[in-house]
């Protein structure tokens, strides 16, 4: 069935990052030692990624870096944006992004996973992931 959403099991954890006002407000950046992962062809700058959360929605997000910079300063731009309001999430939340072979497909499978942090009595807890 076409749009229907697609069940992801993501073994291994990429990265986790707590969200700062940049990642919220703008682009999220990515940690350099995961850049490689996301398999930006040589000579390129960008490429679109499909995304999947913990309910199988598919999210487009494009990777990009610097070109002219010896510092790649990789970034999730275009859609990103989207799923932070979807997800509601604020300055000081997290989310966990995940890496699986694509069973034959080509590429990796990347999957993502939010958590927000409440304050309730002057305890801080995490929800479970969104």
């Amino acid at each position: 069935m076409l749009g229907s959403p697609i069940p992801i099991n993501m073994p291994k954890k990429l990265f986790k990052k707590t969200l700062s006002k940049t990642d919220i407000d703008y682009r999220m950046t990515i940690p350099m030692d995961s850049l490689s992962a996301f398999q930006i062809p040589k000579g390129k700058y960008s490429k679109e990624v499909a995304v999947f959360d913990i309910d199988g929605r598919r999210w487009r997000f494009r990777c990009s870096t610097r070109r002219k910079d010896p510092h790649p300063k990789p970034v999730l731009s275009s859609g990103w944006i989207k799923f932070v309001k979807n997800r509601c999430l604020k300055e000081g939340d997290e989310v966990i992004f995940s890496v699986a072979d694509n069973d034959g497909a080509e590429g990796l499978q990347f999957g993502i996973q939010a958590r927000k942090k409440l304050k309730l009595l002057g305890q801080e807890f995490w929800v479970d992931p969104l």
